[in-house]
């Protein structure tokens, strides 16, 4: 069964030379801005809060940083054949979700008043990444275990990749939590 999930996680979540034209972070960064502009497009209509435009604004300029800086890890690792310091991203990501929480915070007490549910949804979801990241870059880094412990790499990317699809989910169809099914897409701590 490991084997399988091993496959599994190889096939899609591996970050190779040959980028494949459609992935599956090309179809969240799709849904990302479709949500975007839908956003917009119902915050001009008057049929939604300036507080879910503001949380869903902040998570598509959060994971357009963070795919960038990503890439550019990527690219800096293929044209220098080594790892290196490259393993500190993690912690940078880590960073920039807690000063993504700081600053939707700031927006919404400089400009909405009012915090919506979309807004404690993505709170929650950005916090456990990351804590992902931040175990990532620990185990990596401050304990320097690089091929022991795969599965901690399984449960790093099952994470990111269940937080980045439940986002995209609730902020195309933020009325999703005001109906059962909330529990598929937030946590459900306090």
């Amino acid at each position: 069964m490991l084997e399988s999930i091993q496959n599994l996680y190889n096939n899609l979540l591996v970050a190779t030379e040959d980028h494949r034209v459609i992935s599956l972070q090309a179809i969240i960064a799709t849904m990302y801005v479709l949500a975007l502009a839908s956003s917009l497009y119902r915050a001009l209509k008057n049929r939604e809060h300036f507080s879910d435009f503001l949380s869903i604004a902040s998570v598509v300029v959060k994971y357009a940083l963070t795919s960038l800086l990503m890439e550019y890890v990527l690219i800096f690792i293929a044209e220098n054949k080594s790892i290196g310091n490259t393993q500190h991203i993690y912690l940078v990501a880590s960073l920039i979700n807690v000063l993504s929480i700081y600053f939707l915070y700031y927006l919404h007490t400089k400009f909405s008043y009012k915090f919506g549910n979309l807004f404690f949804c993505v709170i929650k979801l950005t916090t456990l990444l990351s804590f992902a990241h931040l175990i990532l870059w620990f185990k990596l880094v401050v304990l320097n275990i690089q091929e022991e412990h795969a599965y901690i790499h399984y449960i790093y990317s099952f994470i990111v990749l269940y937080v980045s699809i439940a986002l995209a989910i609730v902020m195309l169809f933020p009325r999703l939590l005001k109906t059962k099914l909330k529990v598929l897409v937030s946590p459900s701590w306090p």
